[in-house]
């Protein structure tokens, strides 16, 4: 029996159930049909023209992405807009679009648990809780190895290969990390009230870093894409353990989904 886009749905929807996905977001199959064969897969962290292009050119059959391609209700398709264009090109090339995003944010073995992990993290738990049962949720904190802020900041921009600022004292010693993909600038009293030195996260906005500052907790703003760029490495392991032995290729791309550059 061949593989079709709703096995892929599956696959996904064990790693990230979508009920942990929060009200206001969109994930699970937004383009493409459910039945469709599929032999080849793209994952991506988001949708991007120059990712479209490259999906068409390697005859991909579905995109699975973190960020949603369709976010908010479409109130019109224009093809002479890069959005549209970019739609009309995944339709016109029957290219299935699968998303997974606060759902896998918020799941036991998601994109924060692999934070945690990529960071060493010891007895790491879950910074705000999704539910009772304390397993998933969003961001994680755990015990690290005693080290200054300045030297995580430093490590992580290498590690990460990203551009960091961070607020707090440049010597203060971090012995209790929390961490959050993407942008968690909101989790800044949370991570305080866990007894965390620091907050590792991303797109922290002005006054969040002024509440972290006026609280005595560190922040580190790796950005957005850094924090989240470890999605394509787990999400293709994950597809590959689950089906890769039936003869599907699955490969990674992030063509154009890092718009910044640094000076």
């Amino acid at each position: 029996m061949s593989l079709t886009v709703q096995r892929i749905a599956q696959v996904m929807e064990q790693l990230a159930p979508k009920h942990l996905a929060e009200e206001w977001d969109n994930v699970g199959l937004q383009l493409g049909e459910s039945q469709k064969p599929v032999s080849r897969v793209m994952v991506t962290l988001t949708v991007t023209p120059a990712l479209v292009q490259r999906a068409i050119a390697e005859r991909t059959h579905i995109i699975v992405a973190h960020h949603p391609l369709i976010f908010r209700p479409l109130q019109r398709i224009r093809t002479d807009s890069p959005g549209g264009r970019m739609i009309a090109d995944l339709i016109k090339n029957d290219i299935a679009v699968y998303v997974s995003h606060t759902n896998l944010d918020h799941a036991a073995n998601g994109l924060n648990t692999w934070l945690a992990e990529d960071l060493g993290l010891e007895a790491a738990s879950v910074l705000q809780p999704w539910d009772d049962t304390l397993e998933t949720g969003l961001g994680r904190v755990g015990l690290c190895d005693p080290i200054t802020v300045r030297e995580l900041a430093e490590q992580l921009a290498s590690r990460w290969n990203t551009t960091v600022r961070y607020c707090g004292r440049p010597d203060s010693i971090c012995k209790r990390i929390a961490v959050c993909g993407g942008a968690g600038g909101k989790l800044v009293g949370r991570a305080f009230a866990s007894g965390a030195d620091v907050l590792i996260t991303g797109d922290v906005g002005y006054h969040e870093a002024l509440e972290a500052e006026q609280l005595g907790l560190a922040v580190i703003d790796a950005g957005h894409f850094a924090t989240e760029q470890l999605m394509l490495d787990f999400v293709t392991k994950h597809l590959t353990q689950e089906m890769g032995e039936d003869g599907i290729t699955i490969v990674k791309g992030h063509d154009g989904d890092n718009p910044w550059q640094t000076l």
